[in-house]
């Protein structure tokens, strides 16, 4: 794994990791359209192939912004197996919850302007798999998001057999995000042109 995000002469880790997203968010937002389509045809296809997706009945992905990688056709191709698709929501006392997508045209603008799916909530014990979005990765599994914990929050509830896979383009993994009590590593993360491997106790 080349690690390409660095971070020099500055002390405080919570300076370090702001600096971390915004580079890798700058450069993530320097993407074309058309790398932004290739990278995520390379990554869906690597995520088809990971044993726990193809075990997994019930599949949470994303709603991709600002250039993040787009899952839509691997949900949708994943949707055609007989698979339940999921989405996060955003609910009102803060928490993230799973929703399961039936149809793009059933969603709404959540707080953030992110596609959310209506609906009842899954309970978390019905979630096989949660394919997780970020601003940087590193090489221990841990992320960072936008900062507001979220997902981390979400994450942390899952039970232990549910798998986690991160996924980024390969700019985006670095050595360490200089990670907090309470980030939640992934199990396995998935760029363009690699695969890190977290937990061997799912394959």
């Amino acid at each position: 794994m080349e690690y390409r995000l660095e971070v020099r002469d500055i002390k405080a880790d919570d300076s370090r990791r702001q600096l971390l997203r915004q580079v890798a968010g700058d450069k993530r937002g320097s993407l074309s359209a058309a790398q932004v389509q290739t990278y995520s045809q390379v990554i869906a296809s690597k995520l088809k192939e990971l044993e726990p997706i193809i075990k997994a009945q019930a599949i949470m992905g994303f709603a991709s912004i600002r250039n993040e990688v787009d899952l839509r056709v691997f949900m949708k191709d994943e949707a055609q197996r007989d698979k339940t698709i999921l989405l996060p929501r955003m609910e009102k006392d803060g928490t993230l919850t799973a929703v399961e997508l039936r149809d793009w045209n059933h969603t709404r603008p959540g707080q953030f302007g992110i596609p959310e799916p209506e609906g009842s909530a899954v309970s978390l014990s019905d979630i096989d798999a949660v394919i997780v979005p970020g601003l940087v990765f590193d090489a221990s599994g841990y992320r960072l998001g936008y900062g507001k914990g979220y997902y981390d929050r979400f994450l942390q509830l899952l039970p232990k057999n549910t798998f986690i896979c991160g996924v980024c383009y390969d700019f985006q993994v670095v050595d360490t995000i200089y990670p907090h009590e309470g980030d939640i590593p992934m199990h396995w993360i998935v760029t363009e042109k690699s695969e890190l491997a977290i937990d061997w106790e799912f394959f």
